[in-house]
């Protein structure tokens, strides 16, 4: 008999698509660990690079039809993983297109333009959560 580990993703997805509870040990950290290799595993799975906002929010929901883990057991995870960074995604860029274009201009065809142009930047909120095998 295959037996899948309720932390693969396939075992994951099967979960949420049934509704069934994920074993948790009787105790506060086990709850918030087994919470994070959720939340990391997903997350990981869809477009984090591009999109962190978007499938922080799609992570999020899925756990939240799942019916287990309350939003501020989710967010947390998420604030405890949060960075901020100037290596933006392209969802951020979109949203703020005069970076884009500040971005552009920092190209090699026009290096002398934007000297002594560094002011205050704007910052990316990204997630850095721990990666499990």
């Amino acid at each position: 008999m295959l037996s899948i580990s309720q932390y693969d993703l396939n075992g994951i997805i099967q979960n949420i698509k049934q509704k069934s509870p994920f074993e948790l040990k009787d105790n506060k950290r086990s709850r918030t660990r087994s919470l994070r290799v959720i939340v990391s595993k997903l997350y990981y799975s869809l477009d984090f690079e591009n999109e962190p906002q978007e499938t922080r929010n799609k992570v999020t929901q899925l756990l939240l039809y799942h019916g287990q883990f309350s939003k501020e057991e989710i967010d947390k995870i998420f604030q405890d993983s949060a960075m901020e960074t100037t290596a933006y995604s392209l969802e951020f860029l979109k949203k703020h297109p005069e970076i884009a274009i500040a971005e552009a201009g920092k190209s090699k065809e026009f290096p002398d333009e934007n000297e002594g142009e560094e002011g205050e930047k704007l910052t990316e909120i990204k997630y850095m959560l721990p990666r499990f095998a």
